[in-house]
């Protein structure tokens, strides 16, 4: 099963927010949580990731960007959050 569809499952069976679901699959790989990108809009939807340090690597976790964003303001610290330059050209056109 891949990880994506681990955290929809988990959040699909939970009206719980999903962070601690995140958290523990990022602990479990012995991660940290860095940031997350509102990375994409296709046909008036918009696209999130959210992103792993892990050994020098980044790993990108997609996401919803509700709940991308949601994980962003309940960590403490509080993670980065930021806008592709596709989505901000797009958006402001």
């Amino acid at each position: 099963m891949k990880l994506v569809e681990v955290l929809d499952d988990a959040a699909a069976a939970s009206v719980e927010p999903v962070l601690p679901d995140v958290v523990a699959v990022v602990e479990s790989l012995g991660g940290e949580l860095q940031d997350v990108v509102i990375s994409e809009l296709k046909e008036h939807t918009y696209y999130a990731v959210i992103r792993v340090a892990r050994d020098g690597d980044v790993i990108e976790i997609d996401s919803r960007p509700s709940d991308a964003i949601a994980v962003a303001v309940t960590c403490e610290p509080n993670l980065p959050i930021y806008v592709s330059e596709e989505v901000l050209a797009d958006v402001l056109g």
